[in-house]
């Protein structure tokens, strides 16, 4: 596994050396602009980049939109930024073909929120020499997307339940909370992640596993059962942001603040004001700045890199130089550092 993600990372800096190269104008850019102008940044091309994904009225697409927008200004291309204000199928597909029949189209970074139904659109975009890089959901396998970037959910649960044991001095009973019912993969992997590692945690148990359907009234009302019903809990794991909020109230309901440590998922500003008072002990938070902008990097890199990287022309023996998958990590917030999250906004950088 080591060998894989060095060999992946490795591949991903690669990839953001050359698009740093290229992203410089013509000439010796140390050289001061003539009567000590300042120098002109690179203008934006025509070649179009697309972020694209559902329910885009959401604060959470703030890190994607930013991580699109870096990457296309230091490459010199055009960011676009689509999508839909729900959660339908249809209405996505129809925003992706539109932007795949973009003839300024580039390429597309998105999420696989659904892949059966993308991914004709992913094998139309390949025929046309538009590159599809998936980030945080993948497609479906051996989908004709270019590259992966994102985290490993499995490991993402494993990193929760290691803040778990951490707050608990690894002692107690342990209450998870999850959408388990919304048939996500990314659950699913988070759920497994947690389960393994407990069994790294001799004096840990799992006694319970809530379904709250992402509703922070109904993970409250449910762990506070949870917690009636069993003795010696120590923590309280939530897979969603909202999970962790409903395990807040309902361990100040039952009494036990302090006793209870509360593991959260995500970084939204009610997650950090909680970690502040401390009600909250961490949260584990993906980088979706990070999957965005060498998304792009990947794409541009697709269109304008080497083309017999591997063989007189990689083209033709179906070869691409990009990294199938690249594991973008997770960031850890707790109360040592949460101050600098606090109030930090994409949209207003």
């Amino acid at each position: 596994m080591k060998k894989i993600f060095a060999l992946c990372l490795a591949a991903t800096m690669l990839v953001v050396m050359f698009a740093g190269c290229t992203a410089k104008p013509a000439g010796n850019t140390s050289a001061p602009a003539p009567d000590g102008e300042s120098a002109k940044p690179k203008e934006f091309t025509s070649e179009t980049y697309y972020y694209i994904c559902p329910l885009s009225n959401l604060e959470y697409w703030q890190a994607h939109k930013a991580g699109l927008e870096d990457a296309c200004a230091e490459l010199g291309v055009t960011p676009k930024f689509v999508g839909d204000d729900g959660l339908d199928v249809d209405a996505m597909c129809a925003v992706l073909e539109t932007a795949i029949n973009d003839p300024n189209c580039a390429g597309i970074v998105m999420q696989a929120n659904f892949a059966d139904a993308y991914e004709p659109y992913v094998e139309m975009a390949q025929k046309k020499g538009i590159p599809v890089c998936y980030q945080t959901v993948d497609g479906v396998s051996g989908s004709k997307r270019l590259s992966f970037l994102g985290t490993d959910y499995v490991q993402y649960g494993r990193v929760m339940m290691q803040q778990a044991a951490e707050a608990t001095d690894g002692k107690g009973n342990v209450i998870v909370s999850n959408a388990l019912s919304a048939g996500s993969a990314a659950v699913e992997d988070v759920m497994t992640g947690i389960r393994e590692e407990c069994k790294n945690w001799p004096d840990m148990s799992i006694v319970a596993e809530i379904d709250d359907t992402s509703d922070a009234a109904v993970a409250a009302t449910k762990i506070g059962a949870a917690l009636l019903a069993n003795k010696d809990v120590t923590a309280v794991i939530g897979g969603q942001s909202t999970s962790a909020i409903g395990g807040v109230t309902a361990i100040k309901e039952a009494g036990l603040t302090g006793k209870v440590k509360v593991i959260s998922i995500d970084r939204d500003a009610s997650t950090l004001e909680y970690i502040q008072h401390g009600d909250i002990y961490s949260t584990v938070a993906g980088k979706q700045y990070t999957e965005v902008y060498y998304g792009v990097k990947i794409c541009y890199d697709y269109r304008h890199g080497s083309k017999k990287a591997f063989s007189k022309d990689d083209a033709s023996a179906n070869m691409v130089i990009a990294p199938s998958y690249v594991d973008c990590g997770s960031l850890i917030i707790n109360k040592d550092n949460v101050d600098k999250f606090v109030g930090f906004s994409y949209a207003k950088r």
